[in-house]
């Protein structure tokens, strides 16, 4: 069958993502004899003139739509990135004849996606991983069979209204899946800086799927599941080799949730890149945790050069109350190792949280202020601290419970349009001030709920982002 794949994702205001998730599906359903386009709304400029044109060429059988990110967890200031994605979707429901089944799917639909389908008036869904449902999906249309019957991974709204969600369909063992199939997606245009169109463009690959870890405000464990599946040191490497010498891609950023679960994968997938010789620049989510530091120049010296680390908070108050099971000196030690190393750092901080107060936030960033940076500019910019002010409440977490309990949101109310937690120990005005307060005296501290401390070219890219919403 000819299945048409599309990346709804319209967000390019810190990267341009490369659509990792249904690369993996195009490499599967290519593996099953299908005929496979993908298309990269991301990269569009006229996304009703290249819908068009790729629907009339390849006259699909079906068509897959990916929605990845619903917002940009930023408070106050907030980029909704569902309401695009939902006007590239009505227009192909408006574009394609009846026949033609349409399936959603995608991290930030598998989240929402009760909301989702109600919210378009559409019947039906692929959640969590996709690989396999949908080539069940597929099957089913090819025999004439209601797909709805499908065991796993498939929701739906019946003719009554009734909203149905099969258990996810989880991908046990990663390396019997296909490398993600990049030839067809414009690997050149995903640059590290989009304002830099000249500059270095990267590539992104997943180590792992799924994620144990209990962080009250986090959606991983319902999006990926919290038993880990590994893929093996060796089959990631085999993929590493292929973006940089097949594709000529030397910076890779591992997408993972959380890359240091497992101290020796983490030692082991090193050590194949370093025995292949692989010459990569990578990146990485990564943890503090003061067992990985041995790790860390067995890392560098495989190619790590950047580290994105959500330390949350350097209050160990607070630290308890988002279900962190480790102290502020395992962020203040990972960094002073970072620093040794020269690799970059990107510290991603939240205040406001269950249980916040003007004096952990004092505390906070009061330490913050003692970690140093090492001043790189590969991947970030001007950027070494990223500030969330609150935290978005999203549907499945602990979050959304206490949220409830608190009063803040109704039980059951609909998360699709971002609603976000402040502790009722600290008023908004005092949270903006005090947050404001240390960014003045710390420009490289960045607060995007706020607009303050924005890298260079910042403002022009956001004019850019916002004339594609307006399409």
């Amino acid at each position: 069958m000819r299945v048409l794949i599309i990346s709804g994702s319209r967000e390019i205001v810190h990267v341009m993502v490369p659509p990792l998730g249904e690369a993996y599906l195009a490499a599967y359903l290519l593996s099953q004899g299908h005929e496979v386009k993908l298309l990269d709304l991301t990269l569009s400029n006229d996304y009703k003139k290249d819908v068009s044109k790729v629907i009339y060429d390849f006259n699909p059988h079906l068509i897959g739509i990916s929605i990845r990110n619903v917002d940009s967890t930023t408070y106050p200031g907030n980029l909704f990135f569902y309401l695009p994605v939902k006007n590239i979707i009505l227009y192909i429901k408006e574009l394609v004849e009846p026949e033609i089944p349409i399936v959603l799917g995608g991290a930030g639909f598998s989240i929402f996606s009760e909301e989702i389908l109600r919210d378009l008036n559409h019947n039906i869904g692929v959640i969590g991983d996709g690989e396999y449902v949908f080539a069940e999906f597929l099957k089913k249309i090819e025999n004439d069979d209601d797909p709805r019957t499908i065991e796993k991974g498939i929701c739906f709204i019946d003719q009554k209204g009734k909203y149905h969600h099969k258990p996810p369909w989880r991908v046990e063992n990663l390396d019997d899946l296909p490398i993600p199939t990049r030839e067809l997606l414009e690997n050149d245009a995903y640059l590290i800086d989009p304002m830099n169109k000249s500059g270095p463009v990267w590539g992104n690959i997943q180590t792992k799927r799924g994620c144990p870890m209990k962080c009250i405000y986090c959606s991983y464990r319902y999006i990926e599941d919290s038993n880990v599946r590994y893929r093996s040191p060796g089959n990631i490497a085999k993929e590493l080799d292929l973006i940089v010498n097949n594709y000529g891609i030397k910076n890779i950023f591992i997408v993972d949730s959380v890359f240091n679960l497992d101290y020796n994968h983490v030692k082991n997938t090193c050590q194949e890149i370093i025995n292949n010789k692989i010459a990569l620049n990578w990146g990485v989510n990564y943890v503090p945790n003061k067992k990985f530091i041995d790790l860390m120049p067995l890392m560098k010296e495989s190619g790590a050069v950047h580290f994105a680390t959500g330390i949350e908070s350097l209050s160990e108050e607070m630290l308890k109350n988002m279900n962190k099971s480790r102290s502020p000196d395992d962020a203040i030690l990972t960094s002073k190792k970072c620093i040794d190393l020269e690799i970059e750092q990107l510290l991603h901080v939240i205040v406001g949280g269950p249980g916040e107060t003007l004096e952990t936030i004092q505390v906070s960033l009061d330490r913050l202020e003692t970690m140093e940076s090492y001043q790189g500019n590969l991947w970030q910019g001007d950027g070494d601290v990223i500030i969330f002010i609150g935290m978005r409440i999203y549907p499945h977490t602990i979050l959304q419970q206490i949220a409830e309990e608190e009063g803040v949101i109704q039980k059951g109310e609909n998360l699709l349009k971002p609603k976000f937690y402040i502790s009722p120990k600290i008023k908004e005005v005092d949270l903006f001030q005090i947050v404001r307060k240390y960014g003045e005296s710390n420009p490289r501290w960045m607060m995007p709920g706020l607009g303050f401390n924005n890298p260079e070219g910042f403002a022009e890219m956001s004019q850019v982002q916002f004339a594609k919403y307006l399409q």
